[in-house]
């Protein structure tokens, strides 16, 4: 189709998109679209809805969903997301270092993040905000967001760098922030940040070397987090449902660092659901 699989659906009410129109986070109110584009405008097709066969599904949580958003990874859609934290390589930090797109890649159907050196990571986000030339992005509210990735290190021992899956508004910490899978000195958490309170929880298990699902429940009020379909985390929350983005990042930690394809976070695909 020409872009990667991103699969919007613009059922009216379900999705926010906003054309990227300034630099930086905002520091007031989400951005709040005046019209719904067309998917062509993103360079994206629309998703089917029900619960066909042919239409994944949440796992580990059944029910009624509709699949708003669908990234397999074919090639990077750079409509949809944007392979540094708004400046590339330069002057911007996340999780201690600069982001660079030349460590952010497209291989076998996997995007890749890389170190390639102690102060120079990788991060890819969907966020409608960042100013970054002809990005789109895509913010959503509540429902079910899950991706499919490998986190480099050993099964039931070390985590390598400073990986993260998480979602977050254009005004922090008032918007809150879900990392929905956190390697923190190595091992897996699970943290939510809100202007009251920061929780994290350390999840036992083995989290690296291996594909894995990761998911979070988006409800009014309360989260509640899934590994490969289980429930290991859940929490109260105080974002009042704002517009969340999505982000995937490698940083530098100093207890094991890997660099270059060898330390690559990969990831299957990204999904979510209304």
């Amino acid at each position: 189709m020409g872009f990667a699989r991103a699969c919007l659906s613009l059922t009216a009410g379900l999705l926010i998109l906003v054309l990227a129109g300034g630099a930086g986070l905002a520091a007031g109110n989400p951005p709040v679209p005046t019209t719904t584009p067309s998917a062509a405008a993103y360079g994206v097709t629309a998703s089917a809805e029900g619960s066909s066969a042919s239409v994944p599904m949440p796992i580990g949580r059944p029910g009624n969903w509709s699949l708003l958003f669908e990234d397999n990874f074919e090639i990077l859609n750079r409509k949809v997301w944007t392979p540094y934290w708004f400046n590339d390589c330069a002057g911007s930090m996340m999780n201690k270092v600069l982001t660079c797109s030349g460590n952010v890649s497209v291989l076998g159907g996997e995007l890749r993040l890389q170190m390639s050196a102690p102060g120079k990571g990788a991060l890819v986000a969907t966020n409608p905000s960042d100013g970054a030339a002809g990005h789109a992005g895509a913010s959503f509210g509540l429902g079910f967001f899950e991706a499919r990735i490998l986190f480099p290190g050993t099964c039931g021992a070390t985590i390598h760098n400073w990986p993260a899956w998480w979602t977050t508004g254009q005004s922090w910490p008032t918007h809150g922030e879900n990392d929905i899978a956190e390697p923190l000195s190595g091992t897996m958490h699970s943290n939510y940040h809100s202007p009251s309170r920061n929780i994290t929880l350390r999840i036992p298990g083995c989290w690296a070397g291996q594909f894995h699902t990761y998911g979070l429940h988006r409800q009014a009020g309360r989260n509640d987090i899934y590994f490969d379909g289980t429930p290991v985390h859940s929490y109260t929350t105080q974002d009042g449902g704002a517009p969340h983005y999505l982000v995937i990042n490698v940083g530098y930690w100093s207890g094991s660092q890997v660099f270059g394809a060898a330390g690559a976070v990969r990831v299957d695909y990204v999904r979510v659901w209304k």
